[in-house]
């Protein structure tokens, strides 16, 4: 229903600015529909500015036009853009166009939300702010006579709204940019070109990662966008990008348009935090170069905040104890504090034992003492991770890929359990269709559903833990009942109220499963997806790591990423300067979104145990 409904209304949208648009020159914004740079895409489109870009950056741009002329167009322009929070962008830049004996010099402001429909469908909705004045400038006139134009021309201030707006679906993008919709002259406080020559243009870009790629392909992406426009009565323009993007080298990028002529640049990655680009484009009249420089801030990372909720003040009571036993013997009295005082002794040293062993079979790598900053910075970088050491092979690799089970059989656990239960059904499709509705608010109040078959009952239970006795149980659901989760009216996140048979939407219910050899199955438990930071060490790479293991030893670790290499999965590992652990990983990325999506799914149903997310930075 949703997505009829927004359909409509792009439709609608379209079909009323159609009716508006015209023909009519650009005037004041002509540079933004030939560029296609890598760091301030929102000059394109609007809406591009939240749309797969997770990098803030500081450009400077520089572009002559008609090179073989005198006088020649020059724009020169700086700018600020990249993602501000998760589904937010926007960007901010300055500029100055020189054309003949006119200059332009104006301010653009840039803002777009990205609202998610689903997991596969987002609409974006952007616009730009353009503030330009056009003056003369009369000491350019090549001229024995002075021209009354030029000499009694007035400032032209103008304030332009450029709306909008793009749906995404899978690596698509299709919208619609209104140029020119509102081009107000401040000065005669009117519009600046009528309704028939308004400008519209429609884009359609399409987005592919490397995801495995390795090398110099790492991180890389590519981009083809797609351009057609028209100005008013005009003629129909069209045009196309394709932007090749190589982190660890640059960036390649070809383009035509049928008003400018065909285009190709050429950019490369001085550092981690500054690059420079290059675009030259030929037409029919003569050509035109651009130099960017661009200081890159770096990606940002960002987490979902989740309100509290508010309570009012609970008195618990808890049950008294009962009074400590006393033995005839005096002796007897701290016998468990002796125990318990030698097993965490023997905890200790087992401990100790483990690192000796640890720092024996890996050597981590020293930092000399008493010697220059320098020195040892020098001694920590070259002593990271050893690629070249030779493969462990002493372990027999298993065949068998228990990761990719989706299920885990437990045991009947002597036949009896209690089950904090919420909701029971008759078939296996609908209590799994309850748990997926349902997951996002289950996540949100950090609570994990699993269902459960009852034999007795003939009856799927949609349950949150089990326990061996019913006290525990009982236990638990009165901290649902104090937390008011399930009260209904505005303090029932989970909508459990009125969606039970029983009494109560959080009871306890005995199922018997059978006796201790018999055995059941459920789903894996996953939690919701969490990034862990890591502190950037030596020479570890920065990076999204999907984490499935974190090994001590050499021959551990090189049979666990045989395995999952030998399942179609490329898994890695590197090793932790200070702790000496391989930390084995199945997706490294340099994008937040594509690790936390491919968390989610299990990396597209591959691997289904425990896995974590790591942020090196």
């Amino acid at each position: 229903m949703i997505k009829r409904s927004i359909i409509y209304i792009l439709l609608l949208f379209v079909t009323c600015a159609t009716a508006q648009v015209s023909s009519g020159a650009e005037i004041y914004n002509s540079f933004t529909s030939r560029n296609f740079m890598k760091f301030n895409r929102f000059l394109t489109v609007p809406t591009f500015s939240a749309l797969r870009e997770n990098k803030t950056s500081l450009n400077a741009i520089v572009r002559n036009s008609f090179v073989e002329f005198e006088d020649s167009p020059k724009l020169y322009m700086l700018s600020y853009s990249g993602k501000m929070r998760e589904n937010v962008g926007a960007g901010l830049a300055i500029y100055q166009q020189e054309i003949g004996v006119f200059k332009d010099f104006g301010a653009l402001a840039n803002y777009a939300h990205r609202i998610q429909l689903n997991d596969n469908l987002d609409l974006t909705f952007g616009f730009n702010v353009l503030y330009s004045r056009r003056s003369a400038d009369g000491l350019k006139v090549n001229s024995q006579q002075p021209d009354p134009a030029i000499g009694n021309f007035q400032d032209i201030p103008i304030v332009n709204w450029q709306p909008a707006v793009t749906l995404s679906f899978g690596k698509f993008d299709v919208g619609v940019f209104f140029e020119n919709l509102l081009d107000f002259n401040l000065k005669e406080n009117n519009l600046a070109t009528s309704f028939s020559e308004k400008t519209i243009s429609g884009h359609l870009m399409y987005s592919y990662e490397f995801t495995y790629a390795g090398g110099i392909f790492e991180g890389a992406d590519l981009r083809v966008l797609g351009l057609a426009r028209k100005p008013g009565q005009g003629d129909f323009g069209y045009g196309g990008n394709v932007i090749f993007d190589l982190p660890k080298v640059g960036w390649l990028k070809a383009g035509y348009d049928k008003q400018y002529g065909i285009s190709a640049g050429a950019g490369v990655n001085l550092s981690d935090k500054l690059s420079i680009g290059f675009s030259y484009e030929k037409g029919d009249f003569a050509a035109t170069n651009e130099v960017g420089l661009i200081y890159n801030f770096g990606e940002k990372s960002f987490s979902r905040r989740v309100p509290k909720r508010r309570a009012g003040s609970v008195s618990v009571r808890l049950p008294e104890r009962k009074p400590k036993k006393n033995y005839r013997n005096n002796d007897l009295n701290n016998l468990s504090e002796e125990i318990q005082g030698a097993y965490d002794s023997i905890n200790k040293l087992n401990k100790k034992v483990d690192e000796i062993l640890r720092i024996l079979k890996n050597q981590p790598p020293k930092v000399v003492q008493n010697q220059p900053e320098e020195t040892q910075d020098e001694v920590v970088d070259n002593a990271v991770v050893e690629e070249s050491e030779e493969k462990d092979t002493s372990l027999r690799r298993r065949k068998n890929t228990p990761w990719r089970e989706s299920t885990i059989t437990r045991s009947g656990s002597g036949g009896t359990a209690y089950y904090v239960a919420a909701n029971q059904f008759k078939s296996k499709e609908n209590v799994e269709a309850y748990i997926k509705e349902k997951k996002r608010k289950f996540d949100k109040e950090g609570i994990e559903a699993k269902y459960v078959f009852d034999p007795l009952t003939e009856h799927y239970y949609v349950y949150f833990d089990r326990f061996a006795k019913k006290d525990d149980a009982d236990e638990m659901t009165e901290e649902f009942k104090q937390k008011k989760l399930f009260d209904g009216g505005d303090d029932d996140p989970l909508e459990l109220k009125g969606k039970t048979t029983y009494k109560e939407a959080v009871y306890v219910m005995k199922i018997t499963l059978g006796g201790s050899g018999e055995s059941y199955q459920e789903p894996k438990p996953q939690t919701p997806a969490r990034i862990l930071s890591m502190k950037k060490v030596g020479n570890l790479e920065e990076g999204y790591y999907i984490q499935v293991g974190a090994f001590g030893s050499v021959a551990n670790a090189d049979r666990f990423v045989d395995e999952l290499r030998n399942d179609d999965i490329d898994a890695g590992y590197f090793i932790h300067p200070n702790t000496g652990l391989r930390h084995v990983y199945i997706l490294k990325t340099t994008n937040r979104s594509e690790a936390v999506k491919l968390y989610e799914n299990n990396l597209n149903g591959s691997y289904y145990d425990r896995k974590s997310i790591v942020n090196i930075k």
